[in-house]
């Protein structure tokens, strides 16, 4: 049976939708953009390239089918590499923004609590969340304003 909590930590990756959301799908658009283009590059230059030194070339029409055969392989393995560092790319800004969106998230939930009536609610983040400083000077704050 799995771990709990992983699967806690990994059904909530997604603290605000709509900010990382936006993030993804960002990155991703982008990535299929650059494969996209990459293809196109590819296609336009590399294949007519080829398609003119090997009209021109001496070549048996088997080992000109082989050429063609490589390139083909090739294009494939680079818009699958790209859409691999695309992948990548997208999931390590899934685990950024988690740390920047669990770092507002508690600041708010905290900042409610206080709202409500409870003076001594402090923010408290992990070491890898972003935003330390910020929840570091809204504790000093409350800390001398619980002083007056």
């Amino acid at each position: 049976m799995a771990n709990p909590k992983k699967q806690r930590s990994k059904r909530n990756l997604l603290i605000m939708p709509g900010f990382q959301g936006r993030m993804i799908l960002f990155i991703i658009l982008a990535g299929f953009s650059c494969t996209i283009l990459n293809g196109y590059l590819y296609y336009s230059y590399v294949v007519d390239s080829y398609a003119f030194i090997l009209k021109n070339s001496t070549l048996s029409q088997d080992l000109i089918d082989l050429r063609y055969r490589d390139l083909y392989v090739f294009g494939l393995s680079l818009g699958g590499a790209t859409l691999l560092v695309t992948i990548v790319i997208a999931i390590w800004a899934l685990v950024i923004t988690h740390r920047a969106a669990g770092s507002v998230y508690h600041a708010r939930r905290v900042i409610e609590e206080i709202r409500a009536g409870n003076p001594k609610a402090r923010i408290h983040l992990r070491a890898k969340d972003e935003f330390r400083d910020l929840a570091n000077s809204f504790n000093q704050m409350m800390d001398e304003l619980q002083q007056h």
